[in-house]
């Protein structure tokens, strides 16, 4: 059955691209792994910007939300979207994208201002 969900979550992220190269995250290579934990009803996924001062870090990971809240009924699950640790800003970008009422206002934003068109296709 994990198996199963994490297909289904790639198969979400491809929705997803980068509106500067215009490819999607996971035909890009950003997705580095995918963990779904039934037990404690959690979601992670990490991932690598293009660059790591990418500036658009968290409209990217607030696409990722989006698209995976719009897929699966996920109700009281936590789903992160993070910065793989190898990365070398991985903790000044987590430390934002552990907030998701932060991110839940990021995705308002976007589609408040039709904005997030240029990142779910």
């Amino acid at each position: 059955m994990v198996e199963l969900v994490k297909q289904k979550i790639m198969e979400t992220l491809k929705r997803v691209k980068d509106p500067e190269i215009g490819i999607n995250v996971v035909d890009l290579g950003l997705i580095k792994e995918v963990t779904v934990d039934e037990e404690h009803k959690k979601i992670e996924i990490r991932w690598i910007p293009t660059s790591p001062l990418c500036p658009l870090v968290i409209p990217i990971a607030a696409a990722m939300r989006y698209a995976i809240m719009n897929v699966f009924e996920i109700g009281n699950w936590d789903l992160r979207i993070l910065i793989d640790e190898s990365e070398p800003m991985a903790s000044y970008w987590n430390a934002q994208l552990l907030d998701a009422s932060f991110l839940d206002k990021v995705i308002s934003r976007l589609q408040e201002t039709s904005q997030i068109k240029l990142f779910i296709s």
